[in-house]
């Protein structure tokens, strides 16, 4: 008896439209859907669909009306999240760019151009928490839950410390915890759930940020029209634009951006720390009506309203952070990236993308010039300049008034033994300086990049120090809070009373940080006014503003900080700075530490004597012979990239590689090692590809999971192309106890 023919597979119906989903999971590739009667979506619409019995969110990427796949076996999208909101074409194309670069899907790379309200249908009411108990009763619960219930403490006090509504999300982003902490203090009446509508709104720029029209000097018109040139030809050419801090590069960006809306076209503006945003958002709404702000500092409601002003075409100009990048905006001109060397511009979460790189893939999609901006340019981008990629164009001379400062460079081993052995936090010669400057009603802005009171709490009994239970690293001491803190996971705990190793009573702080540098500024000073910057101060939602307004009125004397401090600030009373530790990011295991440490010195160095008042500059540091120390005290950059670059060829490192880097972590150490063994294994014998690892990652251990790197040195455009193909699918080694990461053209080694 033959066999009867299996039955045809059922045919779709006549009109049947079928689309392409990319989903925001890390499969590359993307899943084939219908359109149910009655319903339309282009490209670049959100909807919602069943993928293995979940319910997702994912873009459409195209739209066909046949399919290779049987009718029966292709489900119907679920819904169209919003027919209204559209990616942009060249969105689209940037987003695929942006996935086979960085080694992600196209579903993750687009997940990175929407911002949140824009993923969920009808979002207009955001969730926030605010304090419900009476603020003693809530500072006093703090205290009571830090010992037995830590997460929910740490909820309770960061929305204390915000001062206002704060949105849910915002919440769990600071606090690095979960829904649960937050519903208990809700359930226990200390905390209040609320719902907040969102609204379009202008951006209205503050009087004191105002950018006065400045004439423009010779090196400024130069640059400006050599620009123009590419605007009135509608071309992409990307500039990099090479100026000394204090050259009046906003003016000249400013002045570009001037005739690119002249054409009708929009304009993007990058700037690497919330901090600058305010007043680079208030330079360029004073002059443009229609800016939009985009940075993490806002909620996720703000950012939605800014998000939908663009998309609308309510607003031409957007001005912020790293994913103001992925503006909506119409017509696109111009970008801008302002401190193009910033490591802020680097993603460190799927997609890891570089801003400056994909703000020049942008440019070059959209027809758009692109203007890269640094007092000094990272060696890449310098390189590129040289070899022609760039075009480069300089700004040799301060604009205006404002001249160089000096810069006194203080050895911190001439220091008192006394004060060596405690760690020394103001030298002799910085505080006879403070006091000359005080005297003289100016202002004086320090520099440290380290927060806390101490970096390091040890025994002086055993030499050991507080670790974190969950990293491999120390627990900071905050004074103020009265806690020692883990700022890779967030850890608290109470300071011992005694040493847990060998019970050796009182512990000895060892460093300095922000906190303790306050504290001595005020006991050396008492009658100055001081205020600091840095992630602890900043909480409290509007502080960033406040602090500079109030600065910028000189109601304050002495302005203490981290890098947010460091760059793109322009306030003319400030005639001394001092950088209290000029080592603090020199001995990093980074192949970066050096150029870092220069840029950072050589951008804090440059907020003194930007007015008509002389400046001076002091570097506190022990070592006064490393080269990145004394090119940055003689304001020699080509010095530094010549001495630099001689070390990175030796060694192989960028410019003259590129690399990937692979991370395994898990909870078991010989897990994570025997994955990357795994993955290393294509790659051994590549030409043009030599392969560092797997080793144990520098800070070995973070939230309890072991982690380990392997790093990836290619030559050669063709051999990155090999070895990407090679780890291109590095996920596929991941298992449901062991996290895969591919980071291309890493920020950190850490």
């Amino acid at each position: 008896m033959s066999e009867s023919a299996p039955a045809p597979e059922p045919a779709a119906e006549p009109g049947t439209t079928f689309v392409q989903v990319a989903l925001n999971l890390p499969l590359r590739r993307e899943f084939t859907y219908r359109l149910p009667p009655g319903v339309t979506a282009r490209p670049g619409n959100r909807v919602r669909v069943n993928f293995h019995g979940r319910a997702l969110g994912g873009v459409v990427t195209s739209v066909a009306a046949v399919c290779d796949l049987p009718a029966a076996k292709v489900k119907p999208i679920e819904a169209v999240l919003d027919g209204d909101l559209t990616l942009p074409d060249a969105l689209l194309r940037l987003a695929e760019v942006m996935a086979q670069t960085y080694g992600c899907s196209l579903g993750e790379a687009l997940d990175a151009l929407l911002p949140a309200v824009a993923k969920r249908r009808g979002q207009r009411r955001i969730p926030h928490l605010e304090v419900q108990a009476p603020p003693d009763l809530a500072r006093q619960a703090v205290h009571e839950l830090e010992d037995k219930h830590q997460e929910q403490s740490r909820v309770l006090r960061t929305v204390l410390e915000y001062g206002g509504p704060m949105p849910v999300l915002d919440v769990r982003r600071r606090t690095g915890t979960s829904d649960s902490p937050w519903q208990t203090l809700v359930k226990h009446g200390l905390l209040k759930r609320v719902l907040i509508a969102e609204q379009l709104e202008e951006l209205v720029p503050a009087i004191e940020e105002r950018a006065v029209r400045h004439e423009l000097n010779a090196h400024q018109q130069r640059a400006v029209d050599t620009v123009a040139h590419s605007i009135a030809a509608r071309t992409h050419r990307t500039f990099l634009l090479h100026g000394v801090t204090g050259s009046g590069k906003t003016e000249v960006y400013l002045r570009i951006l001037e005739l690119v809306r002249e054409q009708g076209r929009s304009g993007i503006v990058l700037v690497p720390e919330i901090s600058l945003t305010p007043q680079t958002v208030g330079r360029f709404a004073s002059r443009f009506p229609d800016v939009a702000v985009l940075h993490s500092g806002l909620t996720s409601a703000e950012r939605g309203r800014q998000w939908q002003r663009l998309l609308q075409g309510k607003a031409k100009v957007a001005v912020g952070a790293r994913s103001a990048l992925f503006a909506p905006v119409q017509d696109l001109g111009l970008i801008v990236v302002d401190e193009e060397h910033e490591s802020s511009f680097k993603q460190d979460s799927t997609p890891r993308y570089h801003a400056r790189e994909m703000a020049i893939e942008r440019g070059r999609l959209e027809q758009a010039v692109v203007v890269l901006g640094s007092a000094t340019p990272t060696l890449e981008s310098i390189g590129k300049a040289r070899r022609s990629v760039y075009e480069l164009l300089t700004l040799p001379e301060r604009a205006g008034a404002g001249r160089l400062p000096k810069i006194v460079v203080q050895d911190l081993r001439s220091e008192p033994k006394e004060l060596r052995r405690q760690g020394v936090v103001l030298s002799r010669t910085l505080l006879v300086m403070m006091q000359e400057r005080l005297a003289a009603k100016d202002q004086v802005l320090l520099f440290l990049n380290r927060r806390g009171y101490s970096p390091v709490l040890l025994c002086p009994g055993c030499g050991d120090a507080v670790k974190c239970d969950a990293c491999s690293v120390s627990m900071t001491w905050h004074a103020r809070r009265g806690r020692l803190v883990c700022h890779w996971c967030s850890h608290e705990k109470r300071r011992p009373e005694i040493c847990p190793t060998c019970q050796h009573a009182g512990m000895h702080e060892l460093g300095v940080g922000t906190e303790r540098l306050e504290q001595a500024v005020k006991d050396r000073f008492p009658d100055a006014i001081v205020a600091r910057m840095d992630a602890d101060t900043m909480a409290e939602r509007g502080a960033h503003e406040r602090v500079l307004a109030a600065f910028r009125k000189r109601h304050i004397d002495v302005l203490i900080g981290t890098q947010m401090i460091a760059k793109g600030l322009d306030f003319p009373d400030v005639t001394l700075v001092g950088v209290v530790s000029a080592d603090t990011g020199l001995f990093v295991p980074d192949y970066r530490a050096a150029e870092r440490t220069f840029q950072l010195l050589h951008q804090v160095a440059g907020r003194a004597g930007r007015g008509e008042k002389a400046g001076t500059v002091v570097i506190q540091t022990f070592c006064p012979d490393n080269y990145a120390v004394e090119a940055a005290a003689r304001n020699d950059y080509d010095a530094f990239v010549q001495q630099e670059l001689v070390f990175r060829k030796l060694a192989g490192y960028p410019p003259f590689a590129r690399l990937l880097r692979v991370l395994a972590e898990s909870r078991h150490e010989a897990e994570a090692q025997q994955l990357l063994q795994q993955a290393v294994t294509p790659l051994r014998g590549m030409a043009g590809v030599d392969v560092l690892g797997p080793a144990p990652a520098v800070i070995a251990r973070v939230k309890e999971h072991w982690r380990w790197h392997m790093l990836v040195k290619c030559y050669q455009p063709a051999s990155f192309a090999a070895a990407m193909a090679a780890i291109g699918t590095v996920e596929d080694l991941a298992t449901r106890t062991c996290r895969i990461t591919l980071d291309v053209d890493p920020g950190s080694l850490m």
